[in-house]
């Protein structure tokens, strides 16, 4: 979850696992806790608490309520509930999600910040654009910037139309991205070969794998029922996949290093060492305690690279777009110096 859903803001969704930690350990029944998040709880998820606590007021469990919107969450935080639910463990569930969002709060306002200056000089760069166009146009210049017949008025608008399409088809698969579920697991499954990107979607995913681990382990579900939840959790398509071969695996008596193994996915060598020293010693929850802190860091560093690959990308675009003008006034001017 890389970027927040505009369905439940990331703020939102930190402020309301905090207040259910709470009300949990405050020993809260479950109705009366979203019963008071409908009234008080954050503005984005009330009318959602309302309809929770109508709900479970009926006898429906926590994972049934929540499901009709599984859309609108992150996959971690429902598999993360079903599970606490089931192991009657809802308010570490809670915590564990808390402290996870409260990170990738943190990461994503750096990644806005270290964003926001490469950003702003592509847009300087598209209108110095657009003005150099409409001004030759206006001076009775008949130069081709761009060498695509853009001079004048009518140029300088086409050109900044062309622009806003490209930003607009970005700014759509973001948004996509943000508030369709299966979109972004699709996404960046398949984005895992991308440069800075794609080490880092491999690095939150299994992460979030690791956290599920830890969760169903600590609670002793089955091998299967733990790998159903943790693949889940992972919402990348490329983890999915192999959701059926590893259970398959564990069916017939396989471990989970095993189960792993058969999946396909794409799991670092790290990370199947350190489940096959947990499940050798006896101390897999405890293994993928440490390293999903560890994988939680790593995710943050990467997602930091990631920026800073695509800062750099924009600044090379840019050069690129510059040294190209330079080249093109610079051949229209040897032209018109040799007609004359």
């Amino acid at each position: 979850m890389l970027f927040s859903s505009s369905k439940c803001p990331l703020p939102a969704l930190v402020a309301w696992c905090r207040a259910l930690r709470y009300s949990l350990s405050a020993g809260l029944g479950p109705v009366k806790i979203f019963k008071q998040q409908s009234k008080s709880g954050p503005r984005a998820l009330r009318a959602l608490a309302g309809e929770v606590a109508e709900k479970l007021s009926r006898g429906e469990s926590m994972a049934d309520a929540l499901e009709p919107h599984r859309d609108r969450f992150p996959p971690l935080f429902l598999e993360l509930v079903a599970v606490g639910e089931q192991t009657g463990r809802l308010e570490d569930a809670f915590q564990e999600l808390e402290e996870y969002y409260q990170s990738l709060l943190s990461v994503q306002r750096n990644f806005r910040s270290q964003m926001a200056y490469p950003i702003i000089q592509f847009f300087a760069a598209i209108f110095v654009v657009a003005f150099l166009i409409w001004i030759l146009g206006m001076l009775g210049s008949k130069m081709d910037v761009l060498g695509f017949g853009l001079t004048g008025t009518a140029g300088a608008l086409m050109f900044l139309g062309f622009a806003a399409a490209f930003v607009g088809v970005i700014v759509v698969v973001l948004k996509l991205s943000a508030n369709n579920v299966k979109f972004r697991a699709r996404m960046e499954g398949t984005l895992l070969w991308l440069p800075g990107w794609g080490p880092a979607f491999l690095a939150f995913a299994t992460m979030r794998f690791a956290v599920a681990l830890r969760m169903c382990s600590e609670a002793g579900l089955r091998a299967e029922e733990t790998l159903h939840y943790s693949f889940r959790a992972t919402a990348n398509s490329a983890f999915w996949a192999g959701e059926a071969r590893a259970v398959a695996v564990v069916k017939r008596g396989g471990d989970l290093c095993e189960a792993l193994q058969a999946s396909g996915a794409p799991f670092p060598p790290e990370f199947r060492e350190m489940l096959m020293t947990g499940e050798e010693t006896g101390n897999t929850s405890e293994v993928m305690e440490r390293l999903a802190v560890r994988m939680r860091e790593d995710a943050e560093r990467k997602l930091k690279l990631a920026a800073q690959f695509t800062g750099y990308a924009v600044y090379g675009m840019v050069a690129l777009m510059v040294i190209f003008f330079i080249f093109r006034i610079a051949t229209n001017v040897f032209a018109a110096t040799g007609a004359m």
